[in-house]
């Protein structure tokens, strides 16, 4: 008899942790008045605040929400200091860029080397004399890492990704914030 195969745990719900709240969660830790325990916001005072560690939640602050449905988190809002972001690595952009060379400066002393045999022999060793030193020095100097004709240089940038993960099941949380309420 064959034995069942065990079922993939990649699709088992993450196991729930049991996370200690600080404070006191039946009161508002602005006010003091009495809230849910599981309310974020107060409407005596009009103030929200984070589920995790009560303190007080501004307009500019970064407020994180867990995505699990599963989770004890799910939905609440947690600040940032009780939820710090990770740095992800991702793959490098890379991208060929190209380098210009000293051609012109070359290309002008080319000329400069053909004008002066041009003056001192003729015209047809002027030209032999230009086409040698522009195209046959020029490539090889561009065969000993001098830049002559152009290079293409490879750019590799490193790149990275700010990440929160729950404090409860470790999944991704969503980023938002009270101005985007308003």
């Amino acid at each position: 008899m064959s034995t069942p195969a065990p079922a993939d745990p990649s699709l088992e719900p993450s196991p729930r942790l049991e996370i200690t709240r600080l404070g006191n969660t039946k009161q508002c830790p602005i006010c003091g008045s009495d809230v849910h325990s599981d309310a974020y916001h107060c409407t005596s005072c009009r103030s929200f605040f984070c589920y995790h560690c009560r303190a007080q939640l501004g307009a500019e602050e970064a407020i994180l929400q867990c995505g699990n449905q599963d989770c004890g988190y799910y939905g609440k809002w947690v600040c940032s200091v009780c939820d710090p972001a990770t740095q992800k690595a991702e793959t490098p952009l890379e991208y060929d860029e190209p380098l210009d060379g000293y051609w012109p400066a070359w290309l002008l002393a080319s000329i400069f080397m053909g004008l002066l045999a041009a003056w001192y022999i003729n015209w047809s060793s002027a030209l032999i004399v230009f086409a040698g030193m522009y195209a046959g020095l020029g490539y090889l100097l561009q065969s000993m890492e001098v830049n002559i004709f152009g290079k293409i240089r490879r750019v590799s940038m490193e790149r990275s990704t700010e990440v929160h993960s729950c404090i409860c099941c470790c999944s991704p949380t969503k980023k938002t914030s009270l101005r985007q309420r308003a």
